[in-house]
């Protein structure tokens, strides 16, 4: 999704006020000589893109669960002015009082049943010239540290809190400038600060799991499965923005890393059971009933994260399906191709707000993509087959900037 500020003088916030879209004016922002005015607005379904902060990643919908926008304003020398820019009551971070937005599926774009607003005022300005304001929003404070930002020549970085990096929320930032002319934003002017998601998204819907799988470590002997797990070659301990760049991880580290994982000891309820009932079949599959929160498939899991974006690895596939016994032995692997980069391509960068889907999920809370008529749409849920499946594809979701719907072989 794309998250929008917009910055206006006065008057042209008597629009803003007729638009379809809800505006929330902050409590404490003041009530003396009209200043200009900020207008927060996000947008889950503009752009194609949709952000909720500290969500978990299962499905490639798009919606909106910020609770929180934090400001940054700086004069035309770079001073940070955002303490006496921002009306008298004004929080900083911004309290979002206007959302959620209703979710948005791929393709839904643009939609203005998907954008919420709130207003924040601003102090009259001086002394005049051109000013920079930057934002972020985040669910939760405590996802990120964030450092940088001292003038408006100063990137930030966003440096998560938990390591090893498995539990990413997103993030998202901009900035725009704007004229401040007699302590007002230029009369007839309006400037929006589009903020776009700064992390990727990663999902993984596998079905058909074997229970057993010949193990080529122990001469073909038919070996229990105990894990689903999804590699990478390398990794990025910390991001900038807002940045332009589509890959602005940094800090990286060449290493295979770990970046999904279903344990189906603990995930399938009757794992023992099952595994005891085998008889050393090796067509026997696990059974596991369909989800309901979020609705899956039967005989399916379903697992995702965000990513902090990291650089390819010349001669290794982006990322790796692994099929693993209790001791983490490797049974069967894939990589994983993505044929929209050209047929075949499994190096490729992780970019910030693009979404790699191993197997489709459009909806968290339906198979069938949150639209009648199951199978005609080509939204249904699409696990992949890892009782079958020779190539794995990734799927490049479009209710993100891009969402690539990735391959295994």
């Amino acid at each position: 999704m794309k998250n929008y500020l917009f910055l206006s003088a006065v008057g042209m916030m008597m629009l803003a006020a007729c638009s379809n879209d809800d505006t929330v004016p902050l409590e404490g922002s003041g009530s003396g000589e009209a200043g200009p005015e900020i207008v927060l607005s996000i947008n889950s379904g503009g752009g194609g893109m949709g952000v909720r902060g500290s969500r978990p990643v299962n499905s490639s919908e798009a919606a909106n669960n910020v609770t929180a926008v934090q400001l940054y304003i700086y004069n035309e020398a770079g001073t940070d002015v955002t303490s006496t820019a921002l009306s008298t009551g004004t929080q900083n971070p911004v309290v979002w009082t206007a959302g959620p937005s209703d979710s948005a599926v791929p393709g839904d774009n643009p939609n203005p049943s998907h954008k919420a607003s709130q207003t924040v005022k601003l102090n009259k300005l001086s002394p005049d010239g051109i000013y920079t304001v930057v934002a972020y929003g985040y669910n939760n404070v405590a996802d990120y540290t964030i450092s940088g930002g001292g003038n408006g020549n100063d990137a930030f970085t966003a440096t998560p809190v938990v390591t090893p990096l498995t539990t990413e929320a997103e993030l998202f930032a901009g900035k725009a400038t704007f004229t401040v002319s007699n302590g007002n934003i230029q009369t007839g002017t309006s400037v929006e600060v589009e903020l776009h998601r700064h992390v990727a998204g990663l999902l993984g819907y596998f079905k058909n799991i074997p229970i057993l799988y010949p193990n080529p470590n122990a001469a073909g002997v038919p070996t229990l499965v105990a894990f689903v797990r999804v590699y990478a070659p390398s990794s990025s301990s910390a991001l900038t923005f807002p940045s332009t760049l589509t890959m602005n991880g940094t800090s990286g580290t060449v290493a295979k890393t770990k970046v999904l994982e279903v344990n189906l000891v603990t995930y399938i309820t009757d794992y023992t059971s099952q595994t005891l009932a085998v008889a050393g079949d090796l067509t026997k599959n696990f059974i596991i009933p369909a989800g309901t929160s979020p609705v899956t498939v039967e005989n399916s899991v379903l697992t995702g994260r965000f990513l902090v974006p990291f650089a390819k690895v010349a001669g290794s596939p982006t990322f790796i399906v692994q099929l693993e016994d209790v001791t983490g032995a490797v049974l069967k692997s894939w990589d994983v191709v993505n044929n929209a980069l050209g047929v075949g391509t499994k190096e490729y960068d992780v970019q910030r707000n693009y979404f790699y889907s191993l197997g489709q999920k459009y909806k968290a809370s339906s198979t069938d993509g949150g639209t009648p008529g199951p199978g005609t749409t080509g939204d249904d849920d699409n696990p992949i087959n890892l009782s079958q499946e020779t190539v794995i594809t990734v799927t490049v979701n479009d209710a993100w900037d891009t969402i690539y719907n990735l391959g295994i072989e």
